[in-house]
């Protein structure tokens, strides 16, 4: 065989020799080679109906190799062209299509008389079995379930059109809301991810047309921060993986003042991808709330009543901007550049009504307070991320560096006017002013390493480091009687700067046993600096972790996780892990952060960071009809992290609000999920958390430990209805029982969302949802201490009515910047011949 190569090569070079001017020389042989170009073309049809088939994906490869060559997609009668390949040797010719077979030959490449290659019509053969699997796929693709996380597929959530990642998450299962807009899996405070790194953004910053999927990670492993003790909600961004161009058009519009608008536009051509979006949301909500304690002494009896009512107008309004461009440099190395713009205000009106009883209710004094806020942010991300993928499968590196910068200013005015009965009995009437500005800088670098060892073992490693500073000035102004002679409150009135930076390096051995149980183990190391310091105060806090060797094994977490496959597409699953909550400044700065009539928070400087200790069994079942995921978790937390208030040493009527180590804390509970299609066109999602709780810690230093325990659960469910010609009823219902809290109890949370969505051609979606439908949908708490009884009672937004219009819009060309330039030089060279014809 050898020799026959040799002989090949032998007449092809006499041959070419022969053929070049003067017999040629080797280097003149070499460059002839090099600029003769081999090309293969045909036509791609369907095998039953014989129609050209058009889009389809059809590639070259070397004979023995996946080395690609080339590749294009088929144009709308079905033909294809592939050039610049080699001018000998034998290739690999692959066309694939979804819902088609994938077809693949053997041709060959020779010189003098083969440079071109015509495969005729090829008779595209459709894949039945898999059109069955897609089909199934789109009636089942709203809630994806698996061992390791459950996967929310936001486009087939109608209730969210023209909403904000806060809609989104208030129907992911598993996930609940607070009346904050954060959001918590199971109950515990989570870590938001984007594109599988975090983010500064909240939730109502994101549009939910923007979102792909959510990603929901209840136990991370050693590749993700050890500060992820709430487990990750990932929100992947829609990407543009089509050829051509194409985008989306839409504009909302809705009750109190809700309207908004989004363009979305997304250009790929070769090597080259570009997505770009901006959106603008606003809304107006008007909401209440109360406050009810009930003040006692130190024998339980009743001392006195507070009443408060609250009217609150809220105005939040926002941008959102995005570009991303992204690089192929070859098949193996890509190189991405993004960029993010959010800017927005907040204005607020808060009118409050208070009444203070005697222990007979009579009242003793009333009055009023006027809380205006106006604060506004811009934000500012650029990205810049490279991905390699060597030629084993599987083995790859990843870098990342992101640069976040945010501005942001608010002005607050509080206006307090207190009465004595009868009405003509004024005590005071105080004016607060606060101005506050704060800029902050962040830098996180990660890279990751992958390395499959073989088909059942790999290996993987990376390193992350985190720096962030922050710079806040807030001054805080007095005045009584009238607004025009404010004095400045040093107490109140704080400068300070903040230097957080964690780095972080992890190891992980993923394998398989010889009874088919797979289990990753690994450790991921963290040291972590912070500090603040109060410039007009000359105070400073900061930890250090690890500062002694004794600290060493505070800042190693480990992880481990075994999986079994079981029969007929079961699974189970075994993980633990061991995390850290670190304090944040304002829990540990030891100033009074705001205050009113009867409350005011101030931080705890001997706060440690908490650590939790984490374990679950999973169970997947995947069954023809839906699936079932089953989890079983227990956390055990040391000197938790908690909020307390209790009263004023120096007024008994005012509470303390501060934030404690507890002594330690247990969760354990049961998760449930199914999806269930009932019949052809009804989907079910049904998720169901049920938990217990046990807190033991010390609220006032000079007191008892306090222990409280208890049962909770957190009920979801979803209900998906196709009609006839693409018209699609969606119903959402959540409840959430009372929740035990360290002297207290949560109140019940209850909704229920119903949307409708008509699809109009291929262009055009109609969506209408009504929100809250029975307006029920409130957040408060119920605290029983020793000093005071207290309920209180607030809502993030009141019931709405939305209906959104959205316009698609794309053509799938593989080429259309390199169409565009030949249109542009035909029209140049018709204009010179033109000319050349007026000369005449």
């Amino acid at each position: 065989m050898k020799y026959r190569i040799i002989i090949l090569f032998v007449l092809c070079s006499f041959f070419i020799n022969a053929q070049m001017p003067g017999g040629g020389n080797p280097k003149d042989m070499m460059k002839f080679m090099k600029d003769i170009k081999g090309r293969v073309y045909g036509k791609l049809i369907d095998s039953k109906t014989k129609k050209p088939i058009e889009y389809a994906s059809v590639i070259v490869l070397w004979f023995n190799k996946d080395s690609l060559l080339g590749g294009t997609l088929t144009k709308k009668n079905g033909e294809f062209s592939i050039d610049n390949l080699p001018a000998m040797g034998g290739f690999r010719f692959k066309a694939t299509l979804i819902g088609y077979k994938t077809y693949e030959t053997k041709f060959y490449i020779q010189l003098p008389n083969k440079i071109e290659q015509d495969l005729g019509d090829i008779n595209f053969e459709i894949d039945e079995k898999l059109l069955n699997e897609v089909e199934v796929t789109v009636n089942k693709n709203n809630l994806v379930m698996s061992i390791d996380k459950r996967i929310y597929n936001v486009d087939n959530d109608i209730s969210v059109k023209g909403g904000t990642a806060v809609d989104v998450m208030k129907n992911v299962p598993g996930v609940t809301v607070d009346a904050d807009g954060n959001a918590q899996l199971r109950n515990q405070s989570s870590m938001i991810f984007i594109d599988g790194r975090p983010s500064n953004l909240t939730l109502q910053q994101i549009p939910a047309d923007q979102i792909d999927r959510i990603e929901v990670i209840t136990n991370p492993s050693v590749k993700f921060d050890a500060s992820s003790t709430g487990g990750i909600l990932n929100i992947v961004m829609k990407k543009n993986l089509k050829p051509g161009y194409n985008g989306m058009l839409m504009g909302y519009a809705g009750s109190s003042d809700r309207y908004g608008g989004m363009l979305n536009l997304n250009v790929k051509e070769g090597k080259w991808n570009l997505t770009s979006m901006y959106s603008y949301n606003q809304a107006i909500n008007n909401t209440i709330g109360y406050t009810d304690r009930t003040q006692l002494d130190s024998i339980q009896k009743t001392l006195g009543y507070y009443r408060q009512d609250n009217e609150v107008r809220q105005l939040n309004a926002f941008n959102f901007g995005k570009i991303g461009l992204d690089y192929n440099i070859n098949n193996r190395n890509t190189i991405s550049i993004n960029g993010m713009l959010m800017g927005g205000l907040y204005s607020t009106n808060d009118k409050q009504d208070y009444n203070i009883l005697d222990k007979n209710k009579a009242q003793l004094f009333y009055g009023k307070r006027a809380n205006n806020q106006a604060a506004e942010f811009q934000n500012y991300n650029s990205q810049l991320y490279y991905k390699k993928i060597f030629p084993k499968v599987g083995q790859e590196f990843t870098g990342d560096f992101n640069y976040n910068h945010t501005n942001s200013k608010n002005n607050y005015l509080f206006n307090t006017e207190s009465h004595i009965p009868p009405d003509t009995i004024i005590i005071g009437n105080t004016f607060q002013k606060n101005n506050g500005t704060t800029t902050a800088n962040q830098f996180v670098l990660q890279l990751d390493y992958t390395n499959p060892i073989n088909e059942t073992k790999k290996f993987e490693a990376g390193i992350k480091s985190y720096f962030k500073n922050s710079v806040s000035i807030n001054d805080t102004k007095n005045a009584k009687i009238t607004a025009d002679n404010y004095i400045y409150d040093s107490v109140m009135s704080n400068h300070y700067i903040i230097d957080d930076m964690i780095n972080a390096a992890y190891i992980n051995y993923n394998s398989k046993t010889i009874l088919g149980i797979s289990y990753q183990a690994g450790l991921r190391f963290e040291q972590s600096y912070y500090k603040g310091t109060i410039k007009n105060k000359n105070q400073s806090f900061s930890y250090n972790y690890p500062s002694m060797a004794e600290d060493l094994l505070k800042s190693i977490f480990p992880g481990i996780y075994f999986s079994k496959k079981l029969v007929k597409n079961q699974e189970v699953q075994v993980n633990f892990s061991r995390k850290i909550q670190r304090p944040n400044f304002f829990q540990l700065m030891p100033f009074i952060m705001f205050a009113d009539k009867q409350n005011y928070r101030i931080g705890n400087p001997q706060l440690k960071p908490e650590f939790k200790n984490i374990a679950e069994i999973n169970y997947n079942n995947i069954f023809s009809n839906g699936s079932y995921l089953g989890s079983c978790y227990f956390r055990y937390e040391e000197q938790p992290i908690t909020d307390v208030a209790y009263p004023s040493l120096s007024d008994p009527t005012v509470l303390v609000n501060t934030t404690v180590n507890g002594k330690n804390s247990i969760r354990y509970g049961l998760e449930h999920t199914f999806k269930y299609t009932l019949f052809k066109n009804l989907d079910a999602t049904i998720n169901l958390n049920a938990f217990y709780i046990y807190l033991n810690g010390i609220v006032v230093p000079t007191e008892p430990e306090v222990t409280t325990k208890g049962y909770a659960y957190n009920s979801k469910a979803t209900l998906s209805y196709r009609f006839p010609k693409q018209l699609t009823l969606q119903v959402n219902g959540n409840y959430e029982s009372p929740r035990i809290l360290l002297l207290g109890f949560s109140l019940p949370i209850y909704s229920m969302d119903v949307s409708i969505n008509k699809m109009v051609g291929t262009k055009w979606v109609i969506n209408a949802t009504l929100s809250d439908a029975f307006n029920t949908r409130r957040m408060g708490t119920n605290f029983q201490t020793p000093y005071y009884i207290q309920e209180l009672s607030r809502r993030r937004e009141s019931r709405y009515v939305r209906l959104t219009l959205t316009y698609i819009f794309g053509k799938m060309d593989a080429s259309i910047f390199k169409r565009a330039k030949q249109m542009k030089g035909s029209d140049s060279q018709q204009g010179s011949q033109d000319g050349l014809d007026f000369g005449k």
